[in-house]
């Protein structure tokens, strides 16, 4: 473990323990530089947080000889009680800044785990005995597998407290694939009870649902650009398209930007002109045209589903549509929201 005593030229941090190094990947490693009884040391905690630098730290001082980040075989037992999941919470928030909604989602399901594997070594699990049989009556599974695993991986990545041969989840516990919409139930508005709920609206909601059924977007989306959205100019030459709305923040930051026909840029217009548009009432609104209407009741969040099936019932190819909606993949608007697909170019859908 000893080295020699050259100074180390990638580094500018340092902390109580040495300095800090970046890895190839950009991320910041903490490395031990330390002098005890006459000789240096140099050793890397592959710690990439200062909190399981400082554990790494106590480890080494306790014996700097014999040290080794990986941990040594007869470690004392580890169990998920409070204090660790409180750690990988603030893992989880802090360092890969997952979302509130994900962190909520992972505190419930390891207070779940922490229930099953109540006095349970997690170096010593396996999955027929301990976890299978735990997942085998539950619900939300993939969620309570990725937490699982996402814990396990970080007490061996980050931690350095257990080995892959004591991670009874690599490569063995895989997170199933969530099956499509359409396979549980059929969220497709019929264009007929669209056009017929329409009648039956009031200008102000008619509006509303006149841009989702010409962009595709989610209500959350209608709800912000009808507070903060904007109208530009449509530059290309595409049949049909009057102009573009514009939706500020959406999932990934950037601004969505749709071309559109005419009706619905001035639809658009008329409800950036009014500067609100209630998510709740216009559930209510659309609830009450489809009874006024005699239709199977719909709500305006199956829009975007409906938008994607009916372009490409009439010939669009998937990734015109996936680009419209603004998809990463086709293969999500594939599996998601359409029921088959012939290659052609996307049709006006308004």
């Amino acid at each position: 473990m000893g080295e020699g005593t050259s100074k180390s030229q990638d580094y500018a941090e340092t902390w109580e323990g040495g300095f800090v190094r970046l890895d190839a990947k950009g991320r910041k490693v903490y490395v031990i530089r330390r002098m005890i009884n006459g000789r240096n040391y140099k050793v890397s905690t592959r710690a990439t947080t200062l909190r399981a630098a400082m554990e790494q730290l106590k480890r080494f001082e306790t014996d700097p000889e014999n040290y080794n980040p990986a941990g040594l075989p007869h470690e004392q037992p580890i169990y998920l009680d409070a204090p660790l999941a409180e750690e990988f919470l603030l893992w989880s928030r802090d360092t890969k800044k997952n979302s509130r909604e994900w962190l909520e989602k992972q505190q419930r399901y390891l207070a779940w785990w922490a229930d099953q594997l109540k006095g349970l070594d997690l170096r010593k699990l396996n999955l027929v005995d301990h976890i299978k049989p735990a997942l085998k009556t539950a619900g939300n599974v993939p969620h309570r597998i990725a937490v699982l695993k996402s814990l396990y991986s970080w007490l061996r990545k980050e931690k350095h407290l257990l080995s892959v041969n004591e991670d009874p989840t690599f490569q063995t516990l895989v997170v199933p694939q969530a099956r499509p919409e359409q396979w549980k139930r059929d969220k497709v508005v019929p264009r007929e009870h669209y056009l017929l709920a329409r009648e039956h609206l009031a200008p102000y909601w008619r509006d509303g649902m006149d841009v989702q059924a010409g962009t595709g977007w989610h209500v959350t989306e209608l709800v912000r650009f009808a507070k903060m959205g904007s109208v530009e100019p449509y530059r290309g030459d595409a049949e049909g398209v009057a102009g573009v709305l514009v939706c500020p923040q959406t999932k990934s930051g950037e601004p969505l930007r749709t071309a559109v026909s005419a009706d619905v840029l001035e639809a658009g217009r008329r409800l950036l002109e009014r500067g609100t548009f209630g998510r709740e009432k216009y559930g209510m609104a659309v609830n009450a045209a489809c009874k006024a209407a005699g239709i199977p009741p719909f709500t305006p969040g199956r829009f975007r589903h409906s938008v994607a099936t009916w372009a490409i019932e009439k010939g669009a190819a998937p990734a015109s549509v996936a680009a419209f909606l603004n998809h990463k993949s086709p293969s999500t608007t594939r599996r998601f929201y359409a029921t088959h697909a012939v290659p052609a170019k996307i049709p006006t859908l308004r």
